[in-house]
């Protein structure tokens, strides 16, 4: 029970940070999408 609460604990964090990164992405792909319009429509 013990091994298996643990392995919970460490798969549901692998899960948070892998979203974290996926978020964290695609707020550094959004800024930098965004500025490289702005400058194509100058």
């Amino acid at each position: 029970m013990n091994r298996a609460l643990a392995m919970v604990i460490g798969m549901s964090i692998a899960y948070l940070a892998s979203f974290a990164g996926l978020v964290l992405a695609w707020i550094y792909y959004r800024k930098h999408h965004q500025s490289a319009e702005l400058e194509d429509s100058r």
